[in-house]
């Protein structure tokens, strides 16, 4: 029965999990093969004997039921009930607000729409703070959209909110409900953490104590992912079983009895996974954390499999359906699973058999971490290349080199807390705070270190990926038919390797040759980037709502920020301030006149007419004014480009700049036959594209035109 239900549990989560990120007439599909092929073992009498075969097949067709039915019951009627221009909108602030990227991030509770009752979630992003406190009700009016971005989603946010001006009426409440407090305890332990550390050190204990990310500053954020270490920077299985075995020994040593011990550690683990905020990956942990302490105080032998299907289960029920599409309770479910399956398998073949010397059993402690890291490794290295199109080839080295300072920092970061808390004993705090200190600045510099390696981080195209994947499950499957499958599984895995390997070298090369120029379509308005050596710069940005918001998932998935971004009128700064988005950061401004609220005055840099811009060695830009306007000219070696904003007029370019490799422009203006070109790109309807094309065909040898798709040309002689 364990075994089924670990079966049936994870299954079910996985099934879920997929179903997330697939389209709806895949989901479609997968929910019609799952049904056929239960009726087929169903009628078969040797599988139906083997109970465990069918019950998957219908596990995975309840998964896609689930699914499909949470979505037209639940979210595509939020969405269309709710979603439009100029709502009023009246809300309960449910948690504290968090900065990321210039940003700040409310999330509500809707409690009515235009008057009309709403129970939703909604995810407020400001450029300004607001005044107000969780459990506040706020009231303005704004646009609601219709969001696509997977992390927003997972978590219940089907709708977000762009809010740009100071509209807001904020209602105090004075009665508030028990997590209100559960809150006030997470700003003590961060108060206790900023008093006793210097603010970098400070922020890494928040991380990696109570998963409060947040508060890390965007370039360790990024060392973090390059070193393929984030997963230390948030609360995870690891950090679940240290604090409850803290707690356990406690108890132990107070000689606490064993019933009232679990009723103790039971309430600790709620209290941890409320102070961090529920985060799925903790719920997944603290599920399997109550499992395991239920059983081992009524002397039962458990069955890890079975706790994780369990947990699976819960996550799916306490989240929605749709939070088993969180990508951190994702790659938290799957490392665990890899780690229960295949780590003892590893340590086992790399240990000293007997060890009878000192540096045997060294090896051997050494042997069980690295087994860990390689079997979670198995599951969580394909996962995370497709969903972040990237990977980090130091991972394993940061995970051998971190664990213990990491493991440590938590085991100081508690009691410094606790001490803190509890007023006369707080000069033990700054006794732990100095070791403290010193931990988080080794791991500040290991993780800065790996991360500024030549290629620690490498991207990879999602093309390249699913052939990558294909051979290695061709070669998987070969090998599983084969005898002496364990041996084979070695040159499998080799093979596997060096087809990354060489595909992701090729990969690098090529792009450190690379320098595009990408024209998004939006309509009959302008947005063009330049991807130079991987980085991106921006050197117009004007989109309505909905194509910004298809623009910003395109560059978030590809760029983790804009090097430079082009900022010449009002409406560029709010196009822009959705870009300073949760995944996506800028992190210069070239501005003309204009406030930027949005920035920090250390990211700007102000237009001046008589500058040329040195982006890179072979970049320059050089940027001509009118009306409130700025086109850009883009020198990359010996090719040029011309952005024209619309209706910039002609004559104020001088004559030198007029010529160019490619015009890029979304309408035609006052003496435009004073423009050559090679490649005209319209970004325009197809309609409006073929005019120009026909009113400027004598201009220029090529046109090109956006219409509904983006278009990237090389930027080459």
């Amino acid at each position: 029965m364990k075994r089924l239900l670990a079966q049936i549990g994870i299954a079910y989560f996985s099934v879920l999990a997929i179903a997330f990120y697939l389209s709806e007439k895949a989901t479609w599909l997968l929910l019609s093969l799952s049904i056929l092929a239960s009726a087929v073992l169903l009628a078969i009498r040797r599988t139906r004997r083997t109970i465990y075969i069918p019950a998957i097949a219908l596990t995975v067709a309840v998964g896609c039921t689930v699914n499909l039915g949470f979505t037209y019951l639940r979210v595509i009627p939020i969405q269309e009930q709710f979603s439009g221009s100029e709502k009023r909108i009246e809300a309960t602030l449910t948690d504290e607000p968090y900065l990321s990227y210039s940003k700040y991030y409310y999330r509500l509770k809707a409690d009515t729409v235009d008057g009309e009752n709403a129970d939703c979630k909604l995810l407020l992003k400001t450029l300004r703070p607001l005044d107000i406190e969780p459990y506040d009700t706020v009231s303005f009016t704004a646009d609601i959209h219709v969001t696509d971005n997977n992390d927003y989603i997972s978590k219940g946010y089907y709708l977000t909110v762009d809010a740009y001006d100071d509209s807001f009426t904020v209602h105090r409440t004075e009665e508030k409900p028990l997590y209100y407090h559960v809150i006030a305890l997470r700003r003590s332990l961060r108060s206790a953490l900023d008093e006793y550390l210097p603010t970098d050190a400070a922020a890494l204990s928040k991380a990696i104590l109570i998963g409060d990310k947040y508060a890390l500053d965007t370039q360790t954020k990024l060392d973090f992912r390059y070193a393929g270490a984030s997963y230390f920077i948030v609360v995870s299985g690891m950090h679940f079983s240290i604090v409850c075995l803290l707690m356990l020994r406690l108890l132990k040593k107070l000689k606490i009895p064993r019933y009232l011990s679990l009723g103790i550690i039971l309430l600790w683990i709620l209290l941890y996974m409320s102070v961090t905020g529920f985060q799925p990956s903790v719920v997944r942990s603290g599920v399997m954390m109550i499992v395991y302490i239920v059983g081992k105080t009524f002397r039962r032998i458990g069955y890890a499999h079975g706790s994780l299907g369990l947990a699976g289960i819960v996550s799916a029920v306490v989240f929605t359906p749709y939070g088993a599409g969180d990508i951190g309770l994702i790659l938290s479910f799957a490392a665990t699973f890899a780690i229960l399956t295949w780590s003892d398998p590893i340590c086992r073949k790399i240990s000293v058999k007997e060890p009878s010397k000192r540096r045997h059993k060294a090896w051997n402690a050494f042997a069980r971490v690295l087994s860990a890291s390689l079997a979670a490794n198995i599951l969580v290295f394909p996962i995370s290349v497709f969903v972040f199109n990237a990977f980090s080839v130091v991972t394993l080295i940061s995970s051998l080199l971190l664990y213990l300072p990491v493991e440590t920092i938590l085991i100081l970061a508690l009691p410094l807390c606790v001490f803190f808390l509890m007023g006369p004993l707080k000069v033990l705090s700054l006794l732990l705070s100095w070791p403290l200190y010193a931990l988080c600045r080794i791991v500040l510099w290991v993780v800065n270190g790996l991360a500024s390696l030549p290629f620690s981080y490498i991207r990879i195209g999602h093309d390249f990926f699913y052939i990558w994947i294909g051979v290695t499950i061709a070669l998987a499957s070969a090998v599983l038919m084969l005898k002496k499958r364990y041996r084979l599984l070695t040159y499998a895995a080799v093979l596997s390797a060096i087809l990354l390997i060489g595909g992701t070298a090729v990969n690098a090369v090529t792009e450190l040759n690379t320098a595009e120029l990408t024209a998004y379509a939006c309509g009959n308005r302008m947005t063009v980037g330049l991807n130079y050596h991987g980085r991106l710069y921006m050197l117009s940005f004007d989109a309505d709502s909905y194509d910004a918001y298809r623009i910003l998932n395109t560059l978030s998935r590809d760029y983790r920020s804009a090097e430079l971004a082009v900022c010449s009128k009002k409406s560029d700064s709010v196009n822009y301030s959705r870009l300073s988005d949760k995944e996506f950061a800028i992190d210069r401004y070239l501005v003309y006149e204009m406030p930027q609220t949005g920035a920090d005055s250390t990211e700007l840099i102000a237009y001046d007419s008589a500058d040329a811009y040195l982006l890179e060695d072979e970049i320059s830009l050089t940027l001509f004014e009118s009306g409130g306007q700025l086109a850009s000219f883009l020198t990359v070696g010996d090719v040029t480009a011309l952005v024209l904003p619309s209706k910039f007029p002609i004559r104020a370019i001088p004559e030198e700049y007029r010529d160019a490799d490619y015009i890029i422009l979304s309408r035609t203006a006052k003496d435009y036959d004073a423009l050559t070109c090679g490649t005209l790109i319209v970004s325009n309807t197809q309609e409006n594209g073929d005019l120009i094309a026909d009113a400027m065909k004598n201009n220029c040898r090529a046109v090109l035109c956006t219409g509904g798709e983006d278009i990237t040309i090389p930027m080459e002689g």
